[in-house]
């Protein structure tokens, strides 16, 4: 079988009912490009590798081999999680792409669930790859190894590809929005001066100023300054995308002992974890690290009091408030309105729970949607903003950034820096750790 080419898309339409998901896009990917997917939740990333991948069928457009017999190995959003931890299963998806040795690779949110060592496995393929590759991934760090970045807007749906890895993307599509609010800026001042002059010629021929000539050359001024304003070259202004609001502000001090566990043993089917104790204070931020099935979402589990103890027990401080964002789809998948699920959940008028929900990017229309037609990142936005409705002062975050998109990320990155209550995480995303700047960590082996 080859193990070079290309891969080829040509004008791939794509529509679900009367949305517009994908519109005449092309991309073409030569043997080792490595092209990174990136934009908000929901915009048609993973709808363009299912295309790819031959998995789901395009309204209009053709995706090509070249040659046509190159294999093609797809690596969907939560493959085959099943299993005794869902970084485990990851690393298993992964194993099983890496034995098929396709010639061209595409891969769904690839980092999702994999600790360091399986991130690690995942990096050392991705550079050695000699073919065509496409991922969509919210991992900067990883994005780091892409050869080019594709950027999905919002609003727009416009694509655009960029040269070089992640920071070469930020540093350039800084570059060009900077560009054109300065194009944009000089076209406003020019078409503002010609309208100003035009208003004064023609104020003076109202007012009857000029007599003969005096008065001809006023109406062939007037005209003139007509004629430049048209000539003014237009700018488009620059598209400004909507920026998410999070707030999880805790709405009330609890004491100095927030939650803990005391030689508490905690068994999941034939895993155990255990005796072991944990204390957290008021403010702490808590990262907690281990390989996959080292039972760190377990010992979650146990803090948010879904899992009981074997024997051991599980403590609660006084005034204490939990907000908990597990793994998985979360409580808002099954639905059948996310706005009637949400108002039950938080225990707020309808417009308030309007309001909350639109902080965290979801508006009139999405808050109507069944929890089945969301996307992951936005169920996961659902669960965000349940969160900041509470007013919780002491949040428990199992991989928090699953599945959402970056903007979304640095968003939750910037809650969570002014947020003055206690934090216990798990997370692999090493961007996302490095700006959590935790106090302390339980390094569960």
């Amino acid at each position: 079988m080859p193990r070079q080419g290309a891969l080829v898309a040509r004008n791939i339409r794509k529509s679900y009912a009367d949305v517009v998901v994908l519109d005449d896009l092309s991309l073409t990917v030569n043997s080792g490009e490595r092209v990174g997917l990136v934009g908000p939740n929901g915009i048609g990333k993973s709808t363009l590798l299912r295309i790819l991948a031959g998995a789901e069928r395009p309204d209009a457009g053709v995706v090509r081999l070249e040659p046509p017999r190159l294999t093609v190995g797809y690596l969907a959003q939560g493959a085959a999680r099943t299993g005794p931890s869902p970084g485990q299963a990851a690393r298993r998806a992964l194993r099983g792409l890496l034995l098929e040795e396709p010639a061209v690779v595409l891969l769904d949110e690839p980092t999702n669930d994999l600790d360091l060592a399986g991130l690690d496995e995942l990096e050392r393929f991705v550079t050695a790859h000699a073919g065509p590759l496409v991922a969509a991934s919210h991992d900067r760090r990883f994005l780091e190894l892409m050869t080019s970045i594709v950027e999905f807007e919002n609003e727009t749906r416009r694509v655009t590809r960029y040269a070089g890895p992640w920071s070469a993307y930020e540093a350039a599509r800084s570059d060009a929005r900077q560009r054109g609010e300065r194009a944009y800026g000089a076209y406003v001042a020019e078409r503002d001066r010609a309208e100003t002059h035009i208003r004064r010629m023609r104020s003076w021929q109202q007012r009857g100023y000029g007599q003969g000539r005096k008065k001809k050359k006023g109406r062939d001024l007037a005209k003139a300054a007509e004629r430049r304003r048209a000539r003014v070259q237009a700018a488009e202004k620059p598209w400004q995308p909507w920026t998410l609001q999070f707030d999880l502000a805790a709405s009330q001090r609890g004491g100095d002992d927030v939650v803990g566990l005391e030689r508490a043993v905690l068994q999941r089917g034939d895993f155990t974890l255990g005796p072991i104790d944990v204390a957290v204070g008021a403010g702490e931020r808590v990262a907690v690290s281990g390989p996959n099935g080292a039972g760190k979402s377990t010992l979650l589990a146990a803090l948010r009091g879904e899992l009981t103890p074997t024997s051991g027990r599980r403590w609660v401080g006084p005034g204490t408030v939990i907000g908990a964002l597990p793994q998985g789809d979360g409580p808002f998948a099954h639905a059948r309105n996310l706005l009637d699920a949400f108002v039950s959940a938080c225990e707020m008028p309808v417009e308030d729970a309007r309001g909350v929900l639109a902080k965290f990017g979801l508006g009139p229309d999405d808050v109507l949607r069944s929890g089945a037609t969301l996307s992951p990142g936005e169920r996961r936005r659902a669960v965000l903003a349940a969160l900041s409705a509470r007013g919780a002062n002491a949040l428990i975050l199992d991989e928090p950034t699953n599945d959402l998109d970056i903007e979304a990320i640095e968003e939750l990155e910037a809650a969570l820096s002014s947020y003055s209550g206690a934090v216990v995480m798990v997370t692999h995303d090493r961007r996302f750790l490095e700006s959590f700047a935790a106090d302390r960590a339980i390094d569960l082996p």
